[in-house]
């Protein structure tokens, strides 16, 4: 209990740091519980300073990446992705993820000499919670080297140490798998085996996150638990002494252990079947003090491992049901997989909520059904294969796998289109972070005690919560200038009638095929952390890949309502070739509507003649309202299209310009700008564009104006309600509020 009681003193200050109001919670109730259970005052001032020590050391955690060149580095090991094969290396600084670009592969302990640059690690520029150096630490990793090849370099092999011989024989396995057959299920035994997440492609992984089932197929405690069961029940078969069994197991867990990357879930599964067996052989089960050591170990071997989700989710549901044991002890072993499953569902709900913003609407009960599958056919036949593997694997056997592989990942994929699995949530607010571990935790008790009234309850309770916290009674419009580089998206919002615009999506050419997204990295999980999973119209300015690049894959996304885009742009007939019939059927053509509303964002269509112009000058042009403060977007016009709109009889007067063409010499004549007469101006270009945007000139122009660019802002938010807009910039601490 004293263990414990220490792991929550320091899970409590990791807590105080991002939060302090979620940390004096937390604070206050460890201090309650202290009290209750151990009746002692010292202990109370005990776990005071420990969790005031916490503090200071967790605030204290280096968040700096190495950026300075090498002069050498050792391969340690390999890490294999379906087309490729990268590195993992070492240097005196730290360990490094290196990319190569030629296919012939070094061996592992091979020492490099050079001068190796290391690549640097951009700041997150926009309002989400990825954060690359964040994701480093939590890897271990001191940075990331790109290289095109080896030459240059001084290479030679050395003789390995114990982790490379150990990462030598993992590396001899892969390639025996990946040896045994051309199909694609040779993909799935690794990940399944040796729990390698590379091999997961895009789709799939989304598949298994939507139905809520990842964790099965990636290396948990399910997998560690079953591997035991199984070589017990082997064991057993040759009349073994319980002790020499339990030797025997600690030794395969080792190995296990060992031959797997080494992530939270596998350390906490395999350190805990260890220390329960050895301790059994004294005739003890010390779960929590087990459990909490496990915690302990991780946190000192890498502080940012605490910010893992997975290590979160591991631990929080082992915990769970640890602390359910009696209860879960009065019923049968099937009713008992069906508990555990909902103990692990609701015990990581706000877990959930706070890594992932979103909420399952069909895990539990997919759970239910896969558990079981996985359990009673994918365990054992991993087992079974790499059995054979090493002896003789029949050829009927191997169209056996594939088929049913086929169908397994076919039946998770049509499972995952049918229908939508998952809700987002937007950030919580600290008072429903509060609200919501209270009520899950109460939950969890209501269904373990079969009291399905008080269950119902607190469901209700829970979205009642959700719903409140998910309005925004501050703000009526928001407008968001999205960093997207050398680009244009910007997401208009109001609040009221709960709508969403998003207008051009940035995109940027790529010709490797699994490439990320532009959108997965900026305007999807900017989205999702709002709780908005659809948007009411999107607008296209103009076919320019930095406009309308990530449409498509927005589109596969995202629900999407409406598609305003010009018909007479010289690139749509390519464009929509592309889209499926019925998001074909979403598209308006701009030419046939002037002016429109979305709830209470008002537009007026500034249209002139565009047929025999650019794809750049046939951008749209629109002017918005929002409240008492209208915003003119201009696409990628030039001076040209600039001089047919001062010659139409339209109030071209705005409060807000979003600036042509990223600031381009080619438009936003001194002309223009006195018509408009911005109080604000929005650029969006990128950091060091080959264009040199914005140009001086521009700049200069737009003197007279408050300029927000992305390039020095990043993202950049604008709340609007009435008569006041306030802003507030990603890459600076200011923020500023404006009367009309």
């Amino acid at each position: 209990m004293l263990l414990l009681y220490i792991v929550l003193s320091i899970i409590t200050a990791y807590v105080f740091i991002e939060s302090p109001i979620l940390g004096f919670f937390f604070y206050v109730f460890l201090m309650y519980s202290v009290y209750i259970n151990l009746k002692k005052f010292v202990f109370m001032l005990t776990f005071t300073s420990v969790c005031l020590l916490s503090i200071y050391f967790v605030s204290q955690l280096d968040k700096t990446i190495q950026t300075d060149n090498l002069y050498y580095f050792v391969i340690d090991d390999y890490k294999y992705y379906k087309d490729q094969t990268h590195y993992i290396v070492h240097s005196d600084k730290g360990k490094y993820e290196l990319y190569v670009t030629e296919d012939d592969l070094l061996p592992i302990s091979t020492r490099c000499y050079g001068d190796i640059e290391i690549n640097e690690i951009v700041e997150e520029r926009n309002f989400i919670k990825r954060d690359a150096f964040e994701n480093l630490h939590i890897n271990q990793l001191a940075g990331r080297i790109y290289l095109d090849n080896f030459h240059g370099l001084s290479c030679s092999k050395h003789q390995p140490n114990l982790s490379q011989k150990i990462n030598q024989i993992r590396s001899i396995y892969i390639n025996k798998i990946l040896n045994i057959t051309e199909h694609d299920y040779k993909f799935d035994m690794l990940t399944l085996s040796i729990g390698n997440k590379s091999y997961i492609e895009a789709d799939f992984f989304d598949a298994l996150q939507k139905l809520g089932i990842y964790h099965l197929y990636v290396i948990s405690g399910t997998h560690v638990a079953f591997l035991s069961g199984v070589v017990i029940f082997i064991l057993r078969c040759f009349k073994l002494s319980r002790v020499t069994i339990k030797l025997i197991l600690i030794a395969v867990l080792l190995c296990f252990f060992f031959l797997n990357f080494f992530s939270p879930s596998v350390l906490r599964a395999t350190f805990m079947g260890i220390m329960l067996l050895v301790t059994s052989l004294f005739k003890r089960k010390p779960y929590l003090t087990i459990i909490s050591l496990s915690a302990l170990v991780q946190i000192v071997f890498n502080p940012w491992v605490m910010y893992h989700a997975g290590f979160q989710l591991s631990y929080m549901t082992t915990l769970f049901i640890v602390l359910c044991r009696p209860i879960l002890a009065q019923y049968k072993n099937f009713t008992q997989l069906i508990l555990i499953t909902i103990i692990c569902e609701l015990s990581t709900i706000v877990i959930v909520l706070l890594q992932f913003n979103e909420i399952s609407l069909s895990g539990l009960i997919l759970n239910i059904f896969f558990v079981p599958l996985f359990s009673f056919l994918v365990f054992p036949s991993v087992i079974i294969f790499n059995v054979l593997s090493f002896v003789y694997f029949p050829e009927f056997l191997n169209e056996l796998y594939h088929n049913f592989y086929t169908y397994l990942k076919y039946l998770i994929d049509q499972i995952a289109q049918a229908f939508k699995h998952r809700i987002p949530i937007k950030n919580l607010h600290d008072v429903s972070t509060i609200l919501l571990i209270a009520i899950s935790y109460k939950l969890i008790l209501h269904c373990l005690s079969k009291e399905v009234f008080k269950v119902g309850i607190a469901t209700v309770l829970i979205i009642i919560i959700l719903y409140f916290n998910a309005q925004n009674y501050k703000d009526n419009f928001t407008l968001t200038m999205v960093d997207v580089s050398q680009g244009d998206a910007f997401i208009l919002r109001d609040h009221r009638e709960n709508k969403t615009v998003l207008i051009d999506t940035g995109g940027r050419f790529s010709d490797q095929e699994n490439a990320i997204p532009l959108s997965e990295k900026n305007i999807l999980p900017y989205l999702k952390e709002a709780g908005l999973g659809k948007i009411d119209l999107l607008i296209i300015s103009h076919l320019d890949i930095d406009h309308s690049g990530e449409a498509g894959h927005i589109l596969e996304k995202l629900e999407v309502s409406n598609i305003l885009i010009n018909s007479e742009d010289e690139k749509f007939g390519e464009w929509v070739s592309g889209l499926s019939e019925e998001k074909k059927e979403k598209i308006i053509d701009s030419r046939n509507i002037k002016e429109f509303s979305i709830g209470n964002i008002k537009f007026q269509q500034l249209l002139t003649d565009t047929e025999l112009l650019d794809s750049n000058n046939q951008s749209i042009v629109l002017k918005v309202f929002m409240d008492q403060y209208s915003v003119l977007f201009t696409g990628d016009i030039s001076v040209d299209r600039e001089e047919s709109l001062l010659k139409e009889d339209f109030n071209l007067q705005s409060d807000i310009l979003k600036v042509s063409h990223h600031g381009s010499d080619t438009s936003t004549s001194q002309e223009f700008l006195s018509r408009v007469s911005p109080k604000i101006s929005l650029i969006s270009a990128g950091v060091n564009n080959r264009y040199k945007h914005p140009h001086q000139e521009v700049v200069d122009n737009l003197s007279e104006s408050i300029i927000y660019n992305t390039q020095e802002s990043g993202m950049v938010e604008f709340k609007i309600k009435d008569d006041t807009i306030c802003i507030r910039q990603k890459l600076r601490v200011d923020k500023a509020c404006l009367e009309k």
